[in-house]
């Protein structure tokens, strides 16, 4: 008796699945290549405020060239030594997100949080490259505010927010970085890295890691952009327990950039970082001599123990957060 599996048979068990990768592959190419708005996942809620955990705050409030409102929040310190520019990840907002710098007002700096557009009470859509936009204009406030106290500015970008920081930022003309030093904390290389990684991660979705992230954009791509930060001194911080943003791709951005540069291997799931007293004062030493090894007088310290409590909203088992 002859086998099932004859070769008619197994041709079309493969034209069928071709038929069905190919259509998916359509689909996705198609809204892929209308848009990258896929790497955004905004809320509208606010969940908490500032005052809620005993902060004082000010709402802060921009208008884009695009005339789109965006919000943020300033955290002032009592008597500030500096002022932190955060750009958060790419789910919820900064209400969720204010868990990685909610300390640093206590350690005297002042701290300026902002939502995306679409996020919080930011108004419009998110999209690259629309969302440079906003950061443009919360870094024109931040230019007034910062020359007015008299107070160095530093950026912290984590995950999504690295890699808008690692563009926006290094693409600044001399005359308009201000800020003394940037911190990177779970970087991605690239748009089509990422993606490459996320479809690679499963079964159904893996033969389209050959297709879809040709798709995508490569001008924002922070490992092409990351070198023009020069001499800018950078910190990059990342976990190899990171399960959003692989290890090895925040060491290909760090690789690709010029010195002073420093790395620091952190422990932890994605942007857990600052729950960890010890990564809080690797910062902390980064802010007050961006020059020094942050990592001085810590060398002789016991190993890392992951961050205690649940990690941030990036830190979700959801593979499309970053």
């Amino acid at each position: 008796m002859k086998s099932a599996w004859n070769s008619a048979t197994i041709f079309n068990v493969l034209k069928s699945r071709v038929l069905i990768y190919g259509a998916l592959s359509l689909f996705l190419v198609t809204q892929m290549s209308a848009c990258s708005s896929y790497f955004f996942y905004p809320s509208k809620k606010i969940l908490h405020t500032p005052d809620e955990g005993g902060l004082v705050y000010e709402d802060v409030v921009v208008k884009t060239r695009d005339h789109l409102s965006i919000h943020g929040w300033l955290l002032p310190a009592q008597q500030p030594k500096g002022i932190v520019f955060f750009l958060h990840g790419n789910a919820e907002n900064i209400s969720t997100h204010i868990n990685s710098v909610y300390w640093l007002p206590e350690q005297g700096y002042d701290v300026l949080l902002m939502d995306y557009r679409g996020y919080g009470r930011s108004q419009g859509s998110p999209d690259f490259p629309d969302v440079f936009l906003d950061v443009d204009a919360m870094y024109r406030w931040l230019e007034a505010y910062a020359r007015d106290k008299q107070l160095p500015v530093y950026v912290l970008g984590q995950s999504l927010g690295a890699a808008i920081s690692s563009v926006y930022f290094s693409q600044l003309p001399p005359d308009q970085r201000i800020y003394r030093a940037v911190a990177l904390d779970a970087v991605f290389a690239g748009h089509r890295d990422i993606a490459k990684d996320v479809l690679d991660r499963h079964v159904i979705t893996w033969p389209l890691q050959f297709i879809v992230p040709w798709f995508l954009p490569t001008e924002y791509n922070p490992k092409d952009h990351v070198a023009d930060f020069s001499p800018v001194p950078l910190l990059f911080i990342h976990s190899p327990e990171d399960q959003i943003i692989p290890f090895a791709q925040g060491q290909t951005v760090f690789e690709q950039a010029q010195a002073p540069k420093y790395w620091v291997t952190s422990h932890g799931p994605h942007i857990a970082t600052f729950g960890h007293p010890r990564y809080r004062r690797i910062l902390l030493n980064f802010l007050e001599d961006p020059a020094q090894d942050p990592m001085r007088d810590l060398e002789s310290s016991r190993s890392e123990s992951s961050p205690t409590g649940p990690a941030q909203t990036d830190s979700s088992s959801s593979r499309n957060q970053k």
